[in-house]
């Protein structure tokens, strides 16, 4: 990934992350420590808005046709977050990682990063689900899993206070959501895995035991999805199968793909690619993959990983391609990146990849 988070927004406690961003804080390091040396100390307030007259005089400004709206604003450095209506009422970050803090405590979990997203307009933390949740793929126990709680705000608007199981494969840390987790035969729903608050919502004991009926139903989720992970790794796929797995990802036979940005790989990547390819993959097979098909194919072939026993060759491998293009490829920033791989497109196509991957495999 980039180094691009603004201003290093991460502190961590623990294992230092695979990245090397952000900054270690003991493992008894309180919320408002770790707020502190992510750079997230600061304050969000509410500004009353003005705009000039029709007539364009600069010596004029108008208050009352905007009495309605406020401009949400981080304070040390009057960035503006959003214009919201006047009854909105900011959380303050402190607020976000005690009630965190506190959610993590109800449902037995513990949080192990603190972050910022978009100069801080979305805060995030990572807490790791209690054991139960960790597992080790394969005969030699060499492709770790582990389980996590992707807890996040948006001082932008753009989020509620949201809590959502994430699965964290430790090779390439490529995260994958759990909703692939597998109930009475089916995929699981996003809506139900998710804890959701509005911004205004104060921790309660009522939302204390929601809280950990959640976190009890996502421990539940990641197990079922390191279960049907552990499938997928016996799920021998060739090089035509690679080809099939993502012209079904991208819909290549349906409609056009919108490609967005993307880093491109190296020449010396794509080399080694095309000397992995099986016989059975013709140069027609690849060029029809497009752009996003091509890095995706790429990711399968080399990204970390993809050469161990649980991955070469596997429905497993061609997922991970997909998570990894999604959370290390994919955007020209390490926000922008973030953002859609935990909430956006980049999410929806990890989803996508499972999908296709259990409907490949025959798993019902």
């Amino acid at each position: 990934m980039s180094h691009m988070i603004e201003d290093n927004m991460i502190a961590w406690k623990g294992e230092e992350p695979w990245h090397g961003l952000g900054y270690k804080v003991p493992d008894n390091a309180t919320g408002e420590e770790m707020l502190n040396i992510a750079k997230l100390n600061w304050g969000v307030q509410r500004r009353s808005i003005a705009m000039r007259p029709s007539n364009g005089d600069k010596t004029t400004m108008l208050t009352a046709p905007l009495d309605g709206f406020r401009a949400i604003v981080r304070a040390d450095n009057d960035h503006v977050f959003q214009v919201a209506s006047s009854r909105f009422r900011p959380v303050q970050n402190a607020q976000i990682v005690d009630f965190f803090k506190r959610y993590c405590e109800a449902g037995h979990a513990t949080m192990e990063t603190v972050g910022g997203l978009k100069g801080g307009a979305i805060v995030w933390a990572l807490a790791r689900l209690n054991g139960t949740t960790d597992t080790s793929l394969g005969a030699d126990g060499k492709d770790e899993v582990r389980g996590y709680m992707l807890l996040a705000t948006g001082h932008d608007g753009s989020l509620q206070t949201i809590g959502r199981p994430t699965q964290t494969r430790v090779v390439c840390w490529n995260t994958l959501s759990a909703a692939i987790g597998l109930s009475g035969g089916k995929l699981g729903k996003k809506d139900s895995r998710e804890f959701r608050r509005k911004h205004t919502a104060e921790w309660s004991a009522s939302i204390a035991a929601e809280a950990q009926k959640v976190m009890g139903m996502a421990i539940e989720q990641i197990q079922a999805t390191n279960a049907l992970a552990a499938a997928l790794t016996k799920v021998k796929v060739d090089g035509k199968g690679k080809i099939e797995f993502l012209r079904k990802l991208l819909n290549l036979d349906k409609e056009p793909v919108t490609t967005g940005d993307v880093v491109e790989p190296t020449p010396d990547e794509i080399d080694r690619v095309l000397a992995s390819y099986e016989s059975s993959v013709s140069e027609a097979d690849v060029a029809g993959l497009g752009r996003v098909g091509q890095n995706i194919l790429t990711a399968i072939y080399t990204s970390p990983g993809a050469k161990l026993a649980t991955a070469d060759g596997t429905l497993w491998g061609a997922v991970n391609g997909a998570t990894f293009y999604a959370d290390h490829m994919r955007g020209r920033s390490q926000d922008s990146r973030l953002t859609t791989a935990w909430f956006g497109a980049g999410d929806d196509l990890k989803s996508k990849a499972v999908e296709v991957a259990v409907e490949m495999a025959g798993i019902r």
